[in-house]
């Protein structure tokens, strides 16, 4: 299955239709219709994905966003340093890096 097949709904609808229609030249254009929908639908897909990959981008801006999560590790740990040094329960800290922890985990490793 195709990822078209995962993001294209009228297959499913088509599939529901064709139990509930009975007259089979009512239920052949319905079908029609669907694939019409669906072959524009497919179409505007890729048009989206061509336009995706023609974009320029910046790459200051592209840096950034790779060093996204090494510099939210790098806050986290500053901001736990600061949070236990003004006097904060070390646990408040450790729940402040709770969210940038978890992230990086279920993330994982970056390439």
């Amino acid at each position: 299955m195709s990822l078209l097949d995962w993001i294209n709904p009228f297959s499913k609808v088509i599939d529901l239709a064709s139990e509930a229609i009975t007259d089979q030249d009512k239920l052949n254009a319905f079908k029609h219709e669907a694939d019409m929908a669906s072959a524009e639908l497919r179409q505007m897909l890729e048009e989206t994905y061509r336009q995706e990959l023609q974009t320029t981008t910046v790459p200051w801006v592209d840096a950034l966003h790779k060093m996204g999560r090494q510099v939210m590790s790098y806050l986290g740990y500053g901001l736990a340093f600061y949070m236990v040094h003004q006097g904060y329960d070390p646990m408040a800290a450790m729940a402040a890096l709770a969210p940038g922890g978890i992230y990086n985990y279920v993330k994982g490793r970056g390439k």
